[in-house]
């Protein structure tokens, strides 16, 4: 009963503090939609946003290395 009433205790607490308007929270995302054409190849960046297929910016390791 005690665990139970411990377990319930922090995950209100959790709840509450939690602050998404918070100017230190980060969005995981940009919030870019429809920005892309659905018919033309596509990519996501580091961040996971969707962009463009550029094959000119493609890193090509062994190019750089020359192999």
């Amino acid at each position: 009963m005690k665990f139970t009433i411990a377990t319930l205790l922090a995950l209100a607490t959790m709840a509450l503090a939690s602050d998404r308007n918070s100017p230190y929270v980060q969005p995981r995302q940009l919030d870019i939609q429809n920005s892309v054409d659905p018919s033309i190849p596509a990519m996501t960046d580091r961040f996971g946003n969707v962009i463009p297929f550029n094959a000119a910016n493609v890193y090509k390791d062994a190019t750089a290395k020359g192999i």
